[in-house]
């Protein structure tokens, strides 16, 4: 079976287990991955290579869980639980800084992780027992657990955040190639190469795939694309391939297992992504899945459902979400567990679905987790739990806020050589990586990189804060005080402020959400320069002398709010059984009943399966009153030259001397109906000769027309 294996006595008394500095002793990995039940063995490879090999455990754990009370864990899944890449996800928080807003929302990724692969156990275990005809096994079961504790290995720190420092650091170096170019100079000079360029679109679930490889690695094992249905390639010592799967029973020489391919862990990825792979390091593209046949593909949704959204992912964070934020669950996500079913339907999104994107006009049949038409109404809460924990949790104006602060100190302490990462490329007590990073060559690596490489990666953590600021003290260097500042700031609990938040509306909607969050800051600013030209800003602290003159002192954020597919009702995208139906539903696979969209939606359906609004924060601390009033005189005019009909296309029209008194009341009431700082609202409610928020122009050239006719 595969590679040549030669296996060679070992010098242990068969009546002895190996002991814990016999093993280390030998190469192979820390014992905490299981306590082996028979003897270590040597095998060879083709090549003279020597492994030290060991069977994984055969004891099943038991772990409490706040969510779901007991989790049950598999000897496979423990040797993979137990690799650096899934431990890391002890470091994580899942509410990244949402703990600003709900000091209980500590909870990390590694419990979120095994409650998903919990999940993903029961839902295929009680499909397995209501439709025996659709062959799942107990590898298929196991795979599934085993994608369910994977599926977050790709999250950097502080969970979100850390994307958003990504994409800036994309957008700050796109649009500055000098500051780039420079950064990369002294990185050639240094190591002898250029500095990594950053991938336009970052995904977790990529970053996830390079993690699983790597836990495979920690424990001397690979996927070999050449032999799928061979187990796994041994390429270290550790966890002997052949002893790596299900354990179907017998005691010590008679103990058998049905051992993992490298099919089965290709499966495990394509459940993460929930997609075909686009790996650079297989030998061809792959447009298809390859790690089950077709008649198997709805196990592809249980982790990550590309139909709809409802998968077992969701289910446990909305439950665990919602228990750390309000101490108690939204709705009953059990019943999609318990009274799920596989149906055929009519695929839902031709246009994206990479097996109808040919015809979409003539959408495929495909094998899905169908639900009966009863419940509708418990789907509709489901995806309803998602906009509501969207908006008050993970976009909460304070863990918001924070973020964006987080973001600027990994942006301030990416940019400075001094806080460059060791990859350890030459350590040999470091992690194994995957064979195809043979050829990597960099000693050292920005913040920005980590990415790249899954030793540098795997202490990407939230404890990354603490190591930034070690360094940062450690160097005096005048160039991290800003940065030394934030860090200071954070440490105080003095986090960014918003100022000010608008809802897009159906009349200005479009017109309001086309505009680019750099327009609005730029268009803020403008607004603050004529406020200050025309000495209208009385009733604001010390106006003498605040300025907003840098354009880093507002941040604008465009915030999108939707029920998990859009501008669209995710419950369509679902397909229901009647109860006509539920008789056939134990025929065989090709018998199986068509379930249909839903035709009829509760009346309590929203209109609206989006919400849009535009959010500005300030970073000074100084300047939250001065901001907020330029936002509320730029919200009430550029709301106003919307409303109003423009004389050519696609421009807005100058407001009118003569409107300004009607101008002043109006203007004047929003600044008690949006939030703001406290110290504005007296003031708005004086009644004044003159406008104290001007009508404001959004362009330079106009503000100076009107200075001139003033």
């Amino acid at each position: 079976m595969g590679d040549d294996v030669k296996v060679a006595a070992m010098a242990f008394e068969s009546c002895q287990s190996p002991s814990r500095s016999s093993i280390i002793g030998n190469g192979g990995p820390n014992t905490a991955l299981g306590t082996p039940m028979t003897r270590p063995r040597v095998v060879r490879i083709p090549g003279g290579k020597e492994f030290t090999v060991w069977p994984m455990s055969r004891d099943s754990r038991e772990s409490n869980d706040v969510v779901h009370e007991n989790i049950s864990i598999p000897p496979a899944v423990q040797v993979i639980l137990d690799s650096p890449p899934v431990q890391r996800l002890a470091n994580l928080k899942q509410l990244g800084c949402a703990f600003f807003a709900y000091p209980c929302c500590t909870g990390t990724r590694k419990e979120h992780s095994l409650g998903v692969a919990e999940l993903a156990g029961q839902l295929s275990t009680n499909l397995k027992q209501k439709q025996p005809q659709l062959n799942l096994s107990e590898k298929d079961i196991l795979c599934l657990r085993i994608a369910g504790l994977c599926h977050d290995l790709g999250h950097g720190p502080f969970s979100h955040a850390f994307e958003a420092f990504l994409k800036a650091s994309y957008k700050s170096e796109k649009e500055n190639p000098e500051v780039y170019e420079q950064r990369n100079a002294k990185f050639k000079e240094e190591f002898g190469i250029e500095m990594p360029l950053l991938p336009e679109h970052y995904e977790h679930e990529s970053t996830s795939l390079m993690m699983i490889d790597a836990a495979l690695a920690s424990v001397g094992l690979e996927i070999n694309w050449g032999n799928l249905d061979e187990p796994l390639k041994q390429i270290e010592s550790g966890i002997d391939r052949e002893k790596f799967g299900v354990d179907l029973g017998g005691i010590d020489a008679d103990r058998r297992v049905d051992p993992f391919t490298s099919r089965d862990w290709i499966f495990v990825k394509e459940c993460v992504m929930g997609a075909p792979l686009n790996e650079p390091h297989a030998p061809t593209a792959q447009t298809d899945f390859v790690g089950r046949a077709s008649n198997k593909e709805f196990l592809f949704d249980i982790v990550n459902n590309r139909h709809n959204g409802l998968d077992v992912d969701k289910i446990d964070y909305f439950d665990r979400d919602s228990l750390a934020a309000y101490g108690a669950r939204q709705t009953n996500m059990n019943i999609f567990l318990r009274d799920a079913s596989v149906a055929k339907g009519k695929c839902p999104n031709p246009k994206k679905c990479f097996k109808c994107r040919g015809s979409p006009h003539n959408p495929l049949e495909h094998l899905m987790i169908c639900y009966p038409q009863k419940h509708l109404k418990p789907a509709m809460d489901f995806f309803a739990v998602r906009m509501k924990n969207h908006e008050n949790i993970y976009t909460h104006k304070k863990a918001k806020a924070a973020e964006l602060q987080m973001v600027d100190i990994l942006l301030e302490a990416d940019k400075h050589f001094s806080m460059l990462l060791p990859t350890q490329l030459d350590d040999p007590c470091c992690i194994k990586v995957p064979s195809y990073f043979d050829d990597f060559q960099y000693k050292r690596l920005p913040i920005s990189r980590a990415l790249m490489y899954p030793r540098l990666f795997l202490r990407l953590d939230d404890t990354i804060i603490s190591i930034i600021e070690h360094k940062a003290i450690e160097n005096p260097s005048r160039q991290l005080r800003y940065l030394r500042q934030l860090i200071m700031d954070r440490r105080a609990h003095k986090v960014y402020k918003r100022v000010g938040e608008v809802e897009i509306d159906k009349v200005t909607g479009e017109k309001f959400w086309a505009m680019s969050e750099d327009k609005i800051r730029e268009d803020l600013l403008q607004e603050a320069h004529l406020c200050y030209a025309r000495k209208k800003a009385r009733y604001i602290t010390n106006a003498q002398t605040l300025t907003l003159e840098r354009e880093d002192d507002v941040i604008v954020e465009k915030r999108e709010l939707h029920y998990g597919r859009g501008d669209k009702n995710p419950v369509e995208h679902m397909r229901f059984f009647g109860k006509g139906d539920r008789a056939n539903l134990g025929n065989p696979v090709q018998l199986l009943p068509l379930a249909e969209e839903v035709k009829e939606l509760p009346l309590n359906t929203p209109q609206s399966f989006v919400r849009r609004t535009v959010r500005v924060f300030c970073r000074s601390y100084e300047k939250q009153e001065l901001v907020g009033h330029c936002f509320l005189s730029w919200k009430y005019h550029t709301e106003k030259k919307m409303k109003r009909p423009a004389k050519s296309k696609g421009k807005i029209s100058p407001i009118n001397e003569s409107d300004n008194e009607d101008d002043n009341a109006q203007s004047e009431s929003q600044i008690a109906l949006c939030a703001q700082p406290a110290d504005l609202a007296p003031a708005a409610r004086r009644k004044r000769k003159d406008s104290d928020v001007s009508d404001t122009p959004l362009t330079t050239m106009a503000a100076k027309k009107r200075l001139q006719y003033e």
